[in-house]
């Protein structure tokens, strides 16, 4: 007599603790080892954006290990969490005394406080050993996760078509909306396990209407002259698909 399984029940939380646990082990850089993606699971889907933000922040890692130097990082006050920056607001790298420059522009130490003084609104700006990054991603990272996971289990449909995707009930990049308290503001985000505002949301007239796709985000608004500004909320999409910016 032949019986019939009964389908396996998805988990997102699980799988986000799993694949946070695997992405971070790429930046511990323990031993001579080499880090090898045969053991990631090919069913994990809709991950691209995360591996890039690892593979920079990876990168970063690299740099501060062999240069000997400390990485710029954010506390998150309000959260008591802290967490990397990948990409800092700034033009220039430095170099001298501190061997080759970083593979992203931003200062370093003791010229760094003041460069990254406008992401102070986000939290206390701390000077992070390398080999804690790997620890201290992992919540952020999970969290994101978790919110992601959880939207395609309840999205078993969707497709992965990029922005062939937009406007189709299968979309993964849901719309998002954003109001600032003045004109003239191009919209920036980022994920929160890793501050990299680079990716662009729209602008400059308010409200911007963009898409993101299902995670853990913070804004910042850009004026015509290059100015970053920041604003301290938090955002999960889902359940928030639209935010008021105090900028």
């Amino acid at each position: 007599m032949s019986t019939t399984l009964p389908p396996r029940r998805p988990d997102p939380d699980g799988a986000a603790e799993r694949v946070a646990s695997l992405l971070v082990r790429q930046l511990e850089h323990e031993g001579e080892e080499e880090f090898s993606w045969d053991l990631y699971p090919a069913d994990y889907p809709l991950l691209g954006d995360v591996q890039t933000a690892i593979d920079e922040l990876d990168r970063l890692v690299s740099w501060a290990l062999s240069s000997g130097n400390r990485l710029p990082c954010i506390l998150y006050s309000e959260e008591n969490v802290t967490v990397p920056i990948i990409n800092a607001p700034i033009n220039r790298t430095t170099s001298g005394s501190y061997g080759p420059p970083p593979p992203y522009p931003f200062y370093l130490p003791p010229y760094g406080d003041e460069a990254l003084e406008p992401l102070s609104v986000l939290g206390k700006i701390i000077w992070s050993d390398p080999r804690e990054i790997s620890t201290m991603v992992f919540g952020p990272l999970n969290g994101f996760l978790r919110v992601r996971f959880r939207w395609i289990a309840e999205n078993p449909e969707f497709r992965s078509l990029g922005a062939a995707a937009l406007g189709r009930a299968n979309n993964p990049y849901l719309p998002f909306t954003v109001h600032t308290q003045t004109n003239g503001l191009r919209i920036h985000y980022s994920s929160t396990f890793a501050l990299n505002f680079n990716p662009v949301l729209g602008g400059p007239t308010t409200p911007v209407k963009g898409w993101v796709l299902p995670g853990v985000h913070k804004f910042a608004g850009m004026e015509a002259s290059g100015r970053m500004h920041y604003d301290r909320g938090t955002f999960s999409t889902p359940p928030d698909f639209s935010a008021l910016l105090m900028m």
